[in-house]
């Protein structure tokens, strides 16, 4: 007797949940499968009934990661336009640096994804195309223009990166504090 639909949804989403997590602290080549399906408590021989590859599922987990990125949770939580300066707080706080919680795939992904397949490459892209048209089309209107867009998703993703590059927490915080307090600088 066949599982129900909902059931392979739902294994499907541990799987992707735990390769997010995994892949964003460790990265594409530091992570088995066995890794990722142990984390999700699956058997490693269920991996195969939702994807074909440790490729794919990277590919799909930049997709997924959107789904609970810092971003994503401003939006659910807006009622109109979402204000500025929660997207630049949100996106580069402490929690999001240290992955406490569900990271942001442009950020956590950014160094990994260089070296990955072209239908990865096209993923990220697609999601960093996303989120530019968010800053352009879905914010108090104080970023008016593409440039200005590009430069604050720039500023963020960069932040968060070099962030987590660093291994001394006072310069962790300035490089944070001085991000937050430029962003308005690049909405002029």
């Amino acid at each position: 007797m066949p599982w129900p639909e909902s059931r392979k949804l739902e294994t499907r989403r541990k799987i992707l949940k735990s390769a997010v997590r995994l892949f964003a602290k460790r990265g594409f080549n530091n992570v088995s499968l066995g890794d990722v399906m142990k984390d999700a408590k699956l058997t490693h021989g269920a991996f195969y009934a939702h994807f074909n590859s440790k490729q794919e599922l990277y590919k799909e987990a930049v997709y997924s990661a959107t789904e609970y990125s810092p971003l994503a949770g401003i939006i659910r939580e807006s009622e109109g336009a979402l204000n500025v300066e929660t997207i630049v707080k949100t996106y580069l706080c402490d929690d999001h640096v240290e992955h406490k919680i569900s990271p942001c795939p442009l950020a956590a992904f950014a160094t990994d994804t260089s070296n990955q397949n072209a239908e990865t490459k096209d993923a990220y892209t697609l999601v960093f195309q996303g989120m530019i048209d968010i800053l352009e089309t879905k914010t108090d209107g104080r970023i008016t223009d593409r440039q200005s867009a590009l430069s604050m998703a720039v500023l963020l993703i960069g932040g968060v990166v070099v962030s987590r590059a660093l291994n001394d927490q006072e310069t962790i915080s300035e490089l944070l504090a001085a991000c937050i307090s430029k962003a308005p600088q690049l909405l002029k």
